[in-house]
């Protein structure tokens, strides 16, 4: 039996182990979804990226110069985009002013 059979064959005793609890999951997709899926736990998507993170910091630590300072912008620019598109949606003739520190995006109106 293949890898995505046993998968369904799981879901299903699963959904009979808990009594029609689950009788809205779909085997199939169930099964699907853990043959698409990298990760089985939310920890071990933490350690893969985690990694990620720790080797990217390797190389910033050997060469600072390499990297961009301004490490906030992108999330100043989409703040500012919000505030725009939600004050154009409710039509305010309001000066929306827009903090753009690296750490902390905020609007006050």
């Amino acid at each position: 039996m293949s890898t995505y059979s046993n998968n369904i064959a799981a879901v299903n005793q699963l959904k009979e182990n808990m009594s029609g609890g689950w009788s809205a999951i779909n085997a199939e997709s169930a099964a699907r979804m853990r043959a698409q899926n990298r990760f089985q736990t939310g920890l071990d998507i933490a350690r893969y990226t985690a990694g990620i993170m720790r080797a990217d910091m390797a190389q910033y630590d050997k060469d600072p110069s390499a990297y961009t300072q301004s490490l906030g912008c992108w999330h100043g620019f989409i703040g500012q985009q919000k505030l725009i598109s939600i004050k154009n949606t409710l039509a305010l003739r309001i000066k929306i002013p827009l903090s753009l520190r690296l750490d902390d995006c905020r609007a006050s109106i």
